[in-house]
């Protein structure tokens, strides 16, 4: 039999903080892309751009997964009755419609990481060089 290895996390990494906090995070990268971009000194070159829109579709193509498991979670909190509502009224409905959402959400991620994509490889031969063409052709 292998002996299992625990791993411990420093307070400091990416995994040891909560998934609310992750989230915040990715929102907070976001916003800072947002900034990173404003203007024409943003992206220096189209190769920026194109690894920019490989990055974001690359996150994006993982929101599917998270928002899956955020379902299923609650559909087995709810089921071992482990949910309430504030208003005392049964949170069954309130989990349904949740997940309704969810479900569109994971096909508007899957179809916005493909669409970057596609938007990154029409960039793929798109230079920073502009050809010089003969104003007379």
């Amino acid at each position: 039999m292998t002996a299992r290895t625990e791993t411990t996390l420093d307070d400091d990494s990416p995994q040891a903080a909560g998934p609310a906090a992750l989230a915040r995070s990715a929102a907070e990268a976001i916003r800072s892309l947002n900034h990173a971009t404003l203007g024409q000194d943003g992206l220096g070159q189209p190769a920026d751009a194109y690894e920019v829109l490989g990055e974001l579709s690359l996150a994006a193509s993982r929101l599917p997964q998270l928002l899956g498991q955020i379902g299923r979670w609650l559909a087995a909190a709810l089921a071992a009755g482990r949910l309430g509502c504030d208003d005392g009224t049964d949170p069954a409905a309130a989990v349904s419609g949740a997940w309704t959402l969810i479900c569109s959400a994971r096909g508007s991620a899957a179809a916005l990481a493909g669409n970057l994509s596609q938007a990154q490889q029409q960039l793929a031969p798109v230079n920073g060089r502009p050809s010089r063409k003969d104003p007379l052709s």
